[in-house]
């Protein structure tokens, strides 16, 4: 990998704007699964979509690897610089990652003919070579579906290029700091979470709507509950009805309000408080090591280390809805969280209870995992 024309840039990381945690990519990845040209309905069914998945993907990530060192990588991200360690370190993780997750879904391979179960034993380094492959030979009856899987991880590798970019400055949930950290890309196969931040909305809203869907579904999921928000509900209903609210969910932080962490001079007072603010639900579960999500998911190793040592944990997330987006309908919000859970076979999914688009994608994921064989991780487990 050729990163020397970007070596001056080790160190600040900005965006174009100069504003990190305000800008995103311009483009958003959408998926449409109704291209994929059969069912998915079995356990053996999401592995051959999955290795699909991870061969497109890597045969992206190689190609956009390979302009990496070119003078116009940088405003191909949207950034000003790069952080080539980090860039490096993410590129190895996720090839390693790819790798494991082609042999995971190769595990259920019948023959050599069957869509993604030809080829060397997949590794981190050959893992570019078998997608190259793969999208070369592929069959007729994918080409409407490889056309929009090119198209959807060509936007989805840049964006989680561009936060590799930008780490550590600002952190995001692209790379971890250490001890105390986790995204749920280290579980075991098939294991998800469901997580939902922001809220809680006032009496009778998103909040509730999604409590009402989940019990009805015997699903559990981390709500990640801003202070303020929570101390307004609070004042206005009282700890008895927000107890009976959560009952069967776990409840975590996510900070006192809707600010960076990162560089937020009263984090420790942020965290205090709003622990105190969901300590006070006494929620079976709950306790003062309330687990923390940091807004954007920027912190620094000094917040980490400060919950670690209480025993508590920082929860990132490796499948983000975009949920939050405008510029991403309802439908399509649920076809890249499915695309995305075929594509890393575990892990945490972002959703946000103060928008109407999980109300539908909920429900959907709930069906999907049912006929595909997938765990849904119970919170109170964490």
């Amino acid at each position: 990998m050729n990163l020397r024309p970007l070596l001056l840039s080790l160190t600040v990381l900005l965006l174009v704007t100069g504003t990190a945690r305000a800008a995103g990519p311009k483009e958003v990845a959408v998926a449409d699964r109704s291209l994929w040209p059969t069912p998915i309905r079995s356990p053996k069914d999401f592995d051959q979509a999955s290795r699909a998945e991870n061969l497109v993907f890597a045969k992206v990530l190689g190609e956009l690897e390979a302009r990496s060192g070119t003078e116009a990588f940088p405003a191909e991200l949207g950034v000003k610089q790069v952080h080539t360690e980090s860039l490096r370190r993410w590129l190895g993780e996720v090839k390693g990652t790819v790798a494991a997750n082609l042999r995971a879904a190769r595990a259920s391979c019948g023959a050599k003919t069957e869509v993604g179960c030809a080829g060397a034993e997949p590794s981190a380094e050959n893992v570019v070579q078998l997608g190259t492959e793969f999208f070369a030979l592929a069959g007729p009856q994918y080409q409407d579906w490889k056309a929009m899987a090119d198209r959807f991880y060509g936007l989805y590798v840049k964006e989680l290029m561009r936060l590799a970019a930008l780490f550590p400055a600002p952190t995001s949930e692209i790379l971890t700091l250490g001890p105390g950290e986790f995204t749920g890309s280290e579980w075991p196969d098939r294991q998800f979470l469901l997580t939902f931040d922001d809220g809680p909305t006032p009496a009778g809203g998103g909040t509730d709507k999604l409590m009402a869907l989940l019990t009805a579904r015997k699903a559990s999921g981390v709500f990640f509950v801003l202070g303020d928000a929570l101390k307004n509900r609070l004042d206005k209903t009282g700890p008895d009805a927000l107890k009976v609210l959560y009952q069967g969910q776990c409840v975590g932080s996510h900070g006192q309000e809707h600010k960076s962490h990162q560089k937020l001079a009263t984090w420790k007072d942020s965290l205090e408080n709003s622990r105190g603010l969901v300590g006070s639900l006494g929620i079976e579960g709950n306790n003062k090591k309330v687990l923390f999500r940091p807004p954007y998911g920027q912190r620094t190793e000094e917040l980490t280390k400060f919950l670690q040592g209480q025993g508590a944990s920082v929860v990132l997330w490796n499948i983000d809805s975009q949920d939050w987006n405008a510029s991403v309908a309802p439908g399509p919000t649920t076809d890249r969280v499915i695309s995305l859970m075929l594509l890393w076979r575990r892990g945490v999914v972002l959703f946000h209870d103060v928008h109407n688009k999980v109300h539908q994608a909920v429900p959907r994921l709930l069906d999907f995992a049912d006929t595909a064989g997938l765990q849904w991780k119970n919170c109170k487990t964490l």
